[in-house]
């Protein structure tokens, strides 16, 4: 008996002068009992199989991947609070009302690292939907508070995306034009002050001709009854918006870009805006005489205590103003027209503007020059109008001229009032306000 052993062995032919692996040959063992060899070709056409599935496989993984990411185009997106790059994929482009234009961008790796590297604030709304309370809600108002939360810095302002904490939902009529609207910066342990705005010239039946609004805009507080208070507040009243920043003297920019946001979202068809602080005395009869005409035919108009380009120090060092050295290197001066914030007049057509400039321009903490300076001159085209000769800081001054004179007097606002005092000062116009002028501004109903 012949013991047959299998094995393999390349041969390799000659054909045409070119060397040829032919086959695979087996040594078998034959019919007749005799060993042979015999050429396998099994082994061979198993390997070009293998080698077809993977070329076939890694084609259709090329083609999946320019099916999915052909429309779209790998970017590099610098962040300017600290020069970090990030490679990012255009997703889709949003056309806004104002025909500005958002873009988004999809951060396939690191974003999350990116976020927390910039202090930049992530919007947690998903997780705040749930946690959110509906207070009051009727058929023309709602309005909603939820729970406070630990807020990030951000390197710009926070409160372009971040969510209310209080919002009082449809302030303005839907579908109506409003002729103006009223928004108070205004501290959260004011209560008396907003009690008084109410009750004088932010009173809701003051005119019968005119459709006006009037919003207060706080931080949030540590104090959980001064919370209380405020979340209550808001509910009687309906007119309270809060943000998630700490109520501070260094975050009035993120007040005032939460007071744009509001407008741009819930009150869009206000045709002119009236922005003051909350220890400001409005004369309401010489606004709706003088100013309100004079805003009735202007766009992108601004009417405030002006100052001009090059004429507002800018401080250095120490003190109240102090502005760090990185800020607005090398000058002296603010290089703008910008508006000192007690008082100032805006017309609607520049919120929208002015609240997408705000995601362009970083976080700068002196309000005055960030709301009123730096985003006006990034969106452009703006005309200031200076009323200092209508405004006074002294309360003493006004009160003697409204006293006086009544609604004649010159002074559109007297800043700096002293507390109780602002009862005297709206009796001092009221009393001097003859029937026929009453009718005239269709005080009370009176027409």
């Amino acid at each position: 008996m012949v013991s047959i052993k299998h094995q393999v062995i390349p041969t390799w032919t000659i054909g045409k002068g070119i060397m040829k692996r032919s086959c695979l040959r087996v040594l078998v063992k034959k019919h007749n009992g005799e060993p042979g060899i015999e050429c396998n070709t099994a082994p061979l056409k198993n390997l070009c199989r293998y080698v077809v599935y993977f070329l076939t496989f890694l084609t259709m993984c090329i083609t999946l991947w320019t099916l999915v990411l052909g429309s779209t185009e790998m970017v590099t997106v610098t962040f300017s609070s600290n020069q970090d790059n990030v490679k990012a994929l255009y997703k889709c482009t949003y056309e806004n009302p104002d025909g500005s234009v958002d873009l988004v961008f999809n951060i396939p790796k690191g974003g999350k690292d990116l976020l927390r590297l910039n202090e930049i604030h992530l919007n947690q709304s998903k997780a705040n939907s749930n946690n959110q309370t509906t207070a009051a809600n009727n058929s023309t108002q709602q309005v909603v508070l939820a729970d406070e939360k630990n807020v990030i810095r951000s390197s710009y302002p926070l409160s372009l995306d971040s969510p209310y904490l209080i919002n009082t939902l449809h302030i303005c009529p839907v579908g109506k034009q409003v002729d103006y609207i009223i928004i108070v910066h205004s501290a959260t342990p004011f209560f008396d002050r907003r009690r008084v705005i109410r009750e004088t010239f932010g009173g809701k039946r003051l005119f019968s001709n005119l459709v006006y609004r009037i919003i207060f805009l706080l931080g949030r507080t540590l104090d959980p009854l001064t919370t209380k208070k405020i979340q209550e507040e808001a509910i009687y009243y309906k007119d309270i918006v809060q943000g998630p920043f700490r109520d501070s003297y260094h975050n009035l920019t993120h007040k005032g870009v939460l007071g744009f946001r509001w407008i741009s979202e819930h009150c869009p068809q206000a045709k002119l805006i009236l922005k003051i602080d909350d220890d400001v005395f409005i004369n309401p009869f010489k606004m709706v005489r003088e100013i309100l005409p004079k805003f009735q035919n202007v766009s992108r108009h601004i009417a405030c205590h002006l100052r001009r380009s090059g004429t507002s120090l800018i401080v250095r060092g120490k003190g109240k103003w102090k502005v760090h050295e990185d800020e607005f290197k090398g000058y002296k001066y603010y290089p703008f027209d910008h508006c000192q914030g007690y008082v100032v007049f805006i017309t609607s057509d520049l919120i929208r503007p002015m609240l997408n400039a705000a995601r362009l321009n970083p976080f700068f903490w002196i309000d005055d020059v960030y709301l009123f300076g730096i985003l006006p001159a990034t969106v452009g085209g703006a005309t200031f109008t200076d009323l200092r000769p209508n405004l006074t800081l002294k309360f003493d001054t006004g009160k003697s001229c409204f006293e006086q004179q009544g609604v004649r007097c010159k002074y559109l606002a007297v800043s700096q009032w002293k507390s109780g005092e602002s009862g005297k000062l709206w009796y001092s116009l009221l009393s001097n306000l003859t029937d026929t002028e009453k009718r005239e501004l269709h005080m009370f109903g009176k027409s």
